[in-house]
């Protein structure tokens, strides 16, 4: 195999593999990046077993082959090589890499292609997303879903195939996120799937910027493509919870404010919150939120942001990082804080987007 690139191309099909072939494994094959040239294309391909991405990298090719390299240690070459110079990529005897830049000569000892996993083909019926789409309501919703491996049915986002919309919600209990869209046709007539939370941030990174993203589904395996690159993952199996019965259908008061200035405060006042809970108190006033953070060890803070509107007063306390973690996902310069009382949900809403919605279980108020 003989082959020419442009540094940042390969550059960058390289980083967006890492994600993937940089995961511990057993195997050593999974570390490397397979390098196919064949019919007048260049892919790169990289798989853990759980997700695999195909992607084509522009180039030359002067002779067909594949083969196997760490695609750690051909990312740090790569990165460190002059841009403005051509690299060039042969394999030699004993599956040896030579890569020559300019006046630099590197050699990497690689495996067989033979040893490599194939991608699995899923060959369902398919449905067409918009690009920027996907990648919004991925972006609205992928911070709420669980890390923890007790409910795993949670690590994921679930897409949920409805007759008037489509929605994709994460949840771990103690808060929600939930985007909705225009209904689609589901792929292979599914009600749902749950998409797991690494192949959510894989297919933000590899479809980056697709105008449009291809989406089949068979069994438990589903695809996302488009002209440049191909993602397989496997789906999250289990019976995802009723996450509409946590949505209160109604609230008693509503308070419109900035985004960013109660954002900054809540960054600001939980700097002194306890560390064990991050708990802080928001006491919702007619025209203004006092956010409150007490901890003996440490201090207290208090901290004022005014309302644009108010409908009702009422205490709550909430976890600083998730109201944060929130205010900080949400793209419209004002929120609605919804609430009846201090135990109930709290509802905070994008004012002028009404496809997301956020919801954050309330704590116990410190006496």
């Amino acid at each position: 195999m003989e082959l020419t690139f442009e540094r940042d191309d390969l550059l960058y099909s390289l980083q967006v593999l890492q994600g993937v072939a940089s995961g511990r494994s057993t195997l050593p094959i999974l570390s490397n990046v397979l390098i196919q040239a064949a019919d007048g294309r260049i892919e790169c391909v990289a798989t853990d077993l759980e997700i695999g991405i195909k992607i084509k990298v522009e180039g030359a090719i002067q002779e067909d082959g594949a083969i196997t390299v760490s695609a750690r240690k051909l990312a740090d070459i790569v990165k460190e090589l002059p841009g403005d110079k051509k690299i060039h990529l042969a394999t030699t005897a004993n599956d040896r890499v030579e890569i020559t830049c300019g006046d630099g000569v590197y050699k990497i000892i690689g495996l067989p292609d033979e040893e490599f996993p194939q991608l699995p083909s899923v060959d369902g019926e398919s449905l067409t997303i918009d690009g920027e789409l996907l990648r919004a309501v991925l972006r609205k919703t992928e911070f709420a879903a669980s890390t923890e491996d007790v409910r795993y049915f949670l690590n994921g986002l679930y897409f949920n195939f409805l007759t008037e919309r489509t929605e994709v919600v994460a949840t771990d209990s103690r808060w929600l996120a939930l985007a909705y869209c225009d209904a689609f046709n589901a792929p292979g007539n599914v009600d749902g799937f749950i998409l797991p939370l690494k192949a959510v941030k894989e297919i933000a990174r590899t479809f980056a910027d697709a105008s449009s993203v291809t989406v089949s589904v068979f069994e438990n395996q589903i695809l996302f493509a488009d002209e440049n690159a191909t993602l397989t993952t496997r789906l999250v199996e289990g019976d995802y919870p009723k996450y509409d019965k946590l949505i209160p259908e109604s609230t008693t008061g509503r308070a419109v404010v900035s985004k960013d200035n109660i954002l900054h405060a809540a960054r600001r006042v939980s700097l002194l919150s306890n560390p064990k809970n991050h708990s802080i108190s928001l006491e919702i006033e007619t025209e203004q939120i006092t956010i409150f953070s007490k901890t003996p060890e440490l201090g207290e803070a208090h901290e004022t942001v005014s309302l644009q509107s108010c409908t009702a007063n009422a205490r709550i306390a909430i976890d600083a990082r998730l109201l944060i973690d929130i205010l900080a996902h949400i793209e419209t310069e004002l929120v609605a804080i919804e609430f009846t009382g201090e135990f109930s949900p709290v509802l905070i809403r994008p004012i002028g987007d009404e496809t997301h919605l956020c919801l954050v279980m309330p704590m116990r108020l410190e006496s």
